[in-house]
């Protein structure tokens, strides 16, 4: 939900999103874009590193899966998907600008 769009402000995301979370009718400023960047800026790299560990990790040991031969097949699909270049589905997804 957070930063859904390119054209919406990051305080009106904020403001969606606690909106949402605590189900009111209406926006209370409860973070400001401010507060959000200076929390972010105190994240420790190594965190994301230890969760990533711990995610995969549980996921490779309790998942359940099937093996082929023996062998756990992973894979991946490289299909792109190209959507109508038209007003509504630009405000609805966004813009992915190449340069």
């Amino acid at each position: 939900m957070l930063l859904r769009g390119i054209k919406s402000s990051l305080q009106r995301e904020l403001d969606s999103f606690f909106k949402t979370v605590l189900s009111t009718g209406y926006n209370i400023r409860s973070v400001t874009k401010g507060a959000l960047s200076q929390s972010r800026s105190k994240l420790k790299p190594e965190a994301f590193k230890e969760i990533n560990d711990v995610a995969w990790s549980s996921f490779y040991s309790d998942a359940p899966y099937r093996k082929w031969h023996g062998h756990r097949l992973l894979s991946v699909d490289g299909s792109r998907l190209h959507l109508p270049n038209h007003p509504s589905v630009k405000e609805e997804f966004g813009e992915h600008l190449v340069g």
